[in-house]
């Protein structure tokens, strides 16, 4: 009888360590799949967005047109939709009182208006807040960013106006809740003839890429 325990136990040992050996091996195999997926993922965001293939003019789909408007730059002059005839454009919607996401969407403006001081692309920013966000109070608030003057305006005017422009032409929110001040944080590119091509998200460096390739297309429409 106690031979043939032994003997049990003889054969129940190796297969113990078969089995020990099986799970590591798969332990293995599931932390290098795991560690290869990290790799990949690493790689291909990276090359998504510094190597991505820009996307032809065509791509560039017309969303809406930018209806008239009159308002007052940060120098205290009247500008108006007129003014930008011709020209390619970046919009946005931001107030000068926000800690927030407003700064962060000015930083990547600059960030822009340096990229392109050699191209024919003007930045224009809305206040949504222009009771409190004077000529004066924008012309300061743009000189923090180094604003060159004649490529980035800061436009301010009737509270209706903006808001309905911003709703209407632009199809971005804008408004109030309570004493929150509600906008978009969308950067928007329109072309030389007042059409909004595109819409890109101020927070998102993939956005951002795509949106310096799309403006580089529009700016070759004239010469293609």
């Amino acid at each position: 009888m106690e031979a043939k325990a032994k003997s049990q136990k003889r054969i129940d040992k190796p297969n113990e360590r078969t089995i020990r050996r099986f799970l590591w091996g798969a332990l293995i195999v599931v932390i290098v799949g795991i560690l290869g997926a990290n790799i990949w993922s690493s790689v291909h965001q990276r090359l998504g967005v510094h190597t991505k293939t820009e996307n032809p003019l065509p791509d560039l789909s017309v969303h809406n047109r930018v209806s008239d408007f009159s308002l007052t730059d940060q120098n205290g002059a009247s500008f108006a939709l007129s003014d930008l005839h011709g020209k390619i454009w970046v919009a946005d919607f931001i107030f000068t009182n926000c800690v927030t996401i407003c700064p962060l969407m000015t930083e990547e403006m600059a960030k822009l208006q340096k990229q392109f001081a050699s191209e024919d692309v003007v930045f224009v920013s809305f206040s949504v807040d222009p009771e409190r966000d004077t000529p004066e109070v924008l012309s300061h608030y743009a000189a923090r960013y180094g604003v060159v003057h004649d490529r980035w305006v800061f436009l301010t005017g009737e509270k209706t106006t903006i808001y309905q422009l911003a709703r209407e032409s632009f199809n971005l929110a804008a408004g109030h809740q309570g004493s929150e001040i509600l906008h978009s944080t969308r950067f928007v590119l329109v072309d030389r003839q007042g059409q909004v091509r595109g819409y890109y998200d101020s927070r998102n460096r993939a956005h951002l890429q795509q949106l310096r390739q799309d403006t580089k297309a529009l700016l070759r429409e004239r010469s293609s």
